[in-house]
């Protein structure tokens, strides 16, 4: 079973998608090779976002390949479809090739993340379930970077499957919350689609299930120890601010720790969650009173409506703590909730196709593309974006000779690379060629190697651009063939518009 098979997410789109895919089937442009490309224009911070989607990407082109007929006309029946597209859409596979980004690469604004090359109706119709699907495992997957950056060493755990918006939200937010840092979560159908272990203790309902007061909760807190102990769980935490932080719950629990004698029995982990109040006062008075009680090795989980910037704060506070549970702040990206994808034509039946705007922010860039990222001495130093065809700047980066980048706003500012001081990567790999997953593609799903792969590509990145607030600029240019294909277009246009 996989949650990303239903049929029903590939007809999750708008109705002007199958209306404009009446008039391609009417007009016999159905099969016209079109080529689409997924990117975003900006993130919360114009710094770069954590890819994740590409699954979700490759399972929704897979669906139409490999659903049977009669499902998918239990679908499209319902839909008010012409016959002659419902007849098409039963019939259809798609048959071209899909190059992205990997789950867990480092993106930014402007750079395609997925390029789409196909027939014209199956790359229209499928516009709305990729944006759906990378739009928001991208939002969760960057807001965790940036929490998980606040807390540096400091595990965070994703704690926010009940404030997801709903079922997929709560799986697939869950996977790209771990893609982008998080160290451990509580999401139970995560850890069935995925394999990643799920973790939790108890809530305030457990404790006060055994009734109301301090003999109440020591009794709700020696229950729960002697279960864990009972099935060789590898943890014990109490939650410790049901009814008093201080005189009650931590008292409690050291009682118990101490009745138990936890601390010198190494294959545990054990400690306390402060879920209300001052944490920083709170985990500081904590943290006091189990030393004195000889309980060193105790931990502490601190939650409650954390994010990044609260994080950051109880760390200048010198708040000792040792784990994080972050929910909202994650689950929803609670400050920054819509992350700004787009899908764009930019070549049909191999000419150059370009959307002009009087937000230069929204002008296209034409064309099928690459993104190569150049490295020296293993940090990243720059990304360009190629034609993946016919481009003298793609062939320079790829036998390693001198090349000068120019930034598209500033044609004054150049930054040029010498002959054998850098290496090149290409980020935009093939996933499916003519219909048929790659090695690398099938990949996708691995959810350990995507955690890992994210990991491994926050090492190549200096700190200064990877700090939450102001961070270093990143240079993100257009090959100078491209550069130069972009503006002639725009000229020709503009010129056109305008005689």
């Amino acid at each position: 079973m996989n949650i990303l098979t239903d049929f029903a997410r590939f007809i999750n789109s708008d109705r002007y998608q199958y209306t404009e895919s009446e008039v391609y089937l009417a007009n016999q442009m159905h099969q016209q090779a079109s080529i689409f490309n997924y990117f975003f224009r900006k993130t919360e911070d114009s710094n770069f976002a954590v890819v994740v989607g590409t699954e979700s990407a490759l399972s929704l082109v897979n669906m139409i390949n490999h659903t049977k007929k009669d499902v998918k006309a239990g679908y499209f029946q319902k839909l008010g479809l012409s016959a002659d597209l419902q007849e098409y859409l039963m019939e259809a596979q798609f048959n071209g090739d899909i190059y992205a980004m990997r789950e867990g690469e480092l993106s930014f604004a402007g750079e395609p993340v997925l390029t789409l090359l196909g027939d014209l109706v199956l790359a229209k119709i499928i516009e709305t379930p990729l944006l759906n699907s990378f739009n928001y495992q991208m939002t969760i997957a960057s807001k965790a970077s940036r929490i998980t950056r606040s807390a540096g060493e400091i595990p965070v755990l994703a704690f926010g499957p009940r404030r997801a918006h709903g079922f997929d939200a709560s799986v697939l937010g869950t996977k790209a919350a771990l893609i982008g840092g998080c160290a451990m979560h509580s999401a139970m159908a995560t850890e069935y689609f995925y394999g990643a272990p799920s973790i939790g203790s108890m809530s305030h309902s457990y404790i006060q299930s055994f009734g109301v007061g301090k003999e109440a909760e020591y009794l709700a807190f020696k229950t729960f120890a002697n279960q864990m102990q009972r099935v060789g769980a590898p943890s014990i935490y109490f939650l410790i601010d049901t009814y008093d932080t201080l005189k009650s719950g931590l008292m409690n629990a050291i009682k118990i720790f101490q009745e138990i004698a936890i601390e010198h029995n190494e294959k545990l982990t054990y400690g306390i969650r402060l879920d209300s109040g001052d944490l920083a006062y709170f985990s500081k008075m904590c943290r006091k009173e189990l030393d004195l009680a000889g309980l060193h090795r105790a931990k502490i989980l601190l939650t409650n409506s954390l994010n990044e910037h609260l994080i950051s704060e109880l760390k200048q506070q010198g708040a000792p703590f040792d784990l994080i549970g972050v929910g909202d702040s994650i689950a929803t990206s609670k400050d920054n909730p819509c992350f700004g994808g787009v899908y764009k034509l930019v070549e049909m039946e191999g000419k150059p196709v370009i959307k002009l705007s009087n937000d230069s922010i929204k002008i296209s860039t034409p064309y099928h593309k690459d993104v190569y990222r150049i490295y020296q001495q293993g940090e990243a130093k720059a990304d360009l974006i190629t034609m993946a065809n016919g481009d003298s700047d793609r062939d320079l980066l790829l036998a390693g000779k001198e090349i000068t980048i120019i930034s598209e706003e500033d044609r004054l500012k150049a930054t040029t690379f010498l002959a054998g001081s850098y290496e090149v990567e290409r980020l935009t790999q093939p996933m499916m060629i003519n219909g048929e997953l790659t090695e690398l593609g099938r990949q996708q799903s691995n959810l350990t190697a995507s955690r890992a792969y994210y990991q491994q590509r926050l090492t190549t990145f200096s700190s200064e651009r990877k700090r939450l607030v102001n961070p270093h600029h990143y240079k993100v240019n257009l090959s100078t063939p491209l550069y130069e294909e972009k503006y002639r277009l725009i000229r020709e246009l503009n010129e056109e518009i305008h005689r």
